[in-house]
């Protein structure tokens, strides 16, 4: 039987290392991103899209944190001013809806009112709740008269 050069024994220094450099970390793949200049239409629906969104964000958090305050307990529960709202989700949910596909206006001290289909929606970043939701008597023309 000849030698295996491949099975000769190593000396310990070798096997641990020592002299031995260890091998590179395997480089990252560089890649090329090509970048393009978007056209003018392209920025335009980007800014439209992104708008979009956080109008719903901002609506659905509308609708959250009003949904959680007085306006609930007052005009879905006690006034029963929505019937089909019977939880605080669906409230928020129309709310969010309301503040979606509004008539706004905006109000003094910070306010905005939100009017669709027969429902107010008052934010008021300075009340603790938030705002108010409800279904006023006299209907748009309340709305016309807030100020």
């Amino acid at each position: 039987m000849g030698i295996d050069a491949s099975r000769t024994p190593v000396d310990d220094d070798r096997r641990s290392g020592a002299d031995v450099p260890a091998d590179p970390e395997p480089a990252a793949p560089q890649v090329r991103a090509e970048m393009r200049v978007l056209t003018a239409a392209e920025r335009i629906e980007a800014h439209q899209r992104a708008r979009i969104a956080a109008d719903r964000a901002d609506a659905k958090l509308i609708g959250e944190e009003i949904s959680v305050g007085h306006a609930f307990d007052k005009h879905v529960i006690e006034r029963r001013e929505f019937p089909d709202a019977t939880t605080r989700r669906q409230f928020a949910d129309m709310i969010e809806d309301v503040v979606l596909n509004d008539e706004p206006r905006v109000l003094g001290g910070g306010r905005t009112a939100h009017w669709d289909h027969g429902t107010l929606v008052i934010r008021n970043p300075g009340a603790p709740d938030g705002g108010t939701a409800f279904r006023p008597t006299n209907g748009y023309d309340y709305f016309l008269g807030l100020h």
